[in-house]
C-alpha cells in the first residue's frame, strides 16, 4: 500500500472519530439545552441535513480546485463548526449549536468523497482494494470516539464543550495529514474532451 493511500486510511479514521463523537454528544448537549425536550435531536438532524444540503456545492469545490484543496476546506469547516459548537454549549445557547451542527454537515459530505479519491490514487487494478482500506479506517473511530468523548467530557466545566473542542484538534491533525497527500487532477465530465484541462490537484 503506497504511502498517500495510508494517509487517507489515517483521514478516514479522524472522519469517523469526529463523525461517531460528534453525532453521540449532539443528542446530549441538545438534550440539556433544547427549549423543549422533542427539539433535543435538532442537532443530529441539522448535521445530518446540513450534509445533504452542502453535498452539491462540495462537489463543485472539488471540481473547481481539487481534492487537496476540497478536502482541506473541508477540515478547516470542521474545525469552525466544531469550535462553534462548544462555544454554543459554554453559552448554553441552543440555536447557536444547531446553526454549528448545519454548518458541520459541509465537513461530513465533503469526507464522505474520501473513498473516492482513494481509487485515484492507486493504479486502477488495486482500486477496490483502496476502498476497502479506506473504509477500513473508519474503524479507529468507532474505537476512539467513545473513548475520546468519555475522557474530555468536562475538560472546559460545562459538559462536553471540551469534546467539541478536542474534535477541532483532531480536525487539526487529519488537516495537517491530508496536507500530504498529492491528488492527481480531476477533470469534470463534461471536461472529457481531449486537450481540455481538468482542475488542480
Amino acid at each position: 500500500m503506497n504511502r498517500a493511500l495510508l494517509l487517507l486510511t489515517l483521514c478516514q479514521g479522524f472522519f469517523l472519530t469526529n463523525n461517531v463523537t460528534f453525532i453521540a454528544i449532539n443528542g446530549l448537549v441538545g438534550l440539556a439545552l433544547a427549549p423543549s425536550a422533542w427539539m433535543a435531536t435538532l442537532p443530529i438532524t441539522a448535521y445530518v441535513a446540513g450534509g445533504a444540503m452542502f453535498a452539491g456545492l462540495v462537489g463543485r469545490h472539488q471540481r473547481a480546485w481539487g481534492r487537496r484543496r476540497a478536502f482541506q476546506l473541508g477540515l478547516m469547516v470542521a474545525i469552525a463548526s466544531t469550535a462553534l459548537c462548544a462555544w454554543a454549549a459554554l453559552q448554553r445557547e441552543f440555536w447557536l449549536l444547531v446553526a454549528g451542527a448545519t454548518l458541520a454537515g459541509y465537513y461530513n459530505a465533503n469526507a464522505g468523497l474520501y473513498r473516492f479519491a482513494a481509487t485515484e490514487i492507486v493504479a486502477p487494478e488495486f482500486k477496490e482494494r483502496a476502498i476497502s482500506w479506506v473504509l477500513a479506517g473508519g474503524i479507529i473511530g468507532a474505537v476512539a470516539g467513545p473513548s475520546l468523548a468519555r475522557v474530555t467530557r468536562n475538560w472546559l466545566g460545562v459538559e462536553f464543550a471540551g469534546a467539541y473542542a478536542a474534535l477541532a484538534v483532531v480536525a487539526l491533525c487529519s488537516l495537517a495529514t491530508i496536507s500530504w497527500i498529492r491528488f492527481p487532477p480531476l477533470v469534470a465530465p463534461s471536461a472529457a474532451a481531449p486537450g481540455r484541462p481538468g482542475a488542480r490537484s
